[in-house]
């Protein structure tokens, strides 16, 4: 498939995944694949990815060996046009996507609920941090289409029962996860926080809730991006596929 003057083509996982990306806009970050190695999904379980982008993690996830049945949602149409293109480059018949904003789709999504949904949400509040440029990084990185409350409350909506959402998010903004999806019947149970060298404060955590939850948690050992000036053995993993 051929790529457009403002687009670039972009290799993953020793060239065996390939992603068009536009040159300009919104470009998916090392997040997704993090939130992606976090996820657990079991066989036969449905999947829901809000703000998909360019179709990164459920694409990622097939490649790495889920056959499972994936929608990803995207609001931006020239995001959700290439989220289609990287379907067909990479061979994903199990892989739908949907354009729209999740709050509209809502629904007709939860006629047949989810066993996970997932999300890398934007993470800053509207009107605060350093001003995003262009519409497709500003969408994207801030909460002006999609608030943390509104994740949380679709996500319970759409989740079966013991259903499970999984989230990547600011260490900064714990608290105010963890008290918004409690609040939308969400309860915490596995987290791990993000640190980009050891001896480093954390900048990101990952969590797992699970819809009507006992109280319980585990946290996990931290994740450590970089080690001498180089990806951890763990992140480096990340990026193999072995299937």
């Amino acid at each position: 498939m051929k790529t457009s003057d403002d687009e670039t083509l972009d290799l993953l996982c020793e060239e065996k995944l390939k992603f068009i990306q536009k040159k300009e806009g919104y470009r998916f970050s090392m997040d997704a694949v993090l939130l992606a190695n976090f996820v657990t999904l079991k066989k036969n379980e449905r999947l829901l990815d809000i703000g998909t982008g360019c179709g990164i993690i459920p694409i990622y996830m097939t490649k790495k060996g889920h056959s499972n049945e994936m929608v990803g949602v995207e609001i931006q149409e020239q995001l959700f046009d290439t989220a289609l293109k990287n379907k067909e480059l990479n061979h994903c018949d199990n892989v739908l996507f949907l354009m729209g904003d999740i709050g509209s789709l809502a629904g007709e999504l939860k006629k047949r609920p989810f066993h996970v949904v997932l999300s890398n949400p934007p993470y800053t509040k509207a009107k605060t941090g350093r001003k995003s440029p262009g519409d497709s990084r500003r969408i994207a990185r801030y909460e002006s289409h999609l608030d943390l409350t509104a994740l949380m409350s679709l996500s319970s909506t759409l989740l079966f029962e013991k259903g499970r959402l999984y989230v990547i998010y600011p260490s900064k903004r714990l608290g105010e996860v963890a008290d918004t999806a409690r609040s939308n019947r969400l309860e915490p149970k596995r987290m791990r926080f993000i640190h980009p060298r050891k001896n480093e404060p954390s900048n990101l955590f990952l969590a797992e809730f699970i819809k009507e939850g006992g109280v319980g948690m585990t946290i996990e050992p931290p994740l450590y991006i970089y080690e001498n000036g180089q990806y951890t053995e763990e992140v480096k993993d990340y990026y193999l596929l072995r299937n």
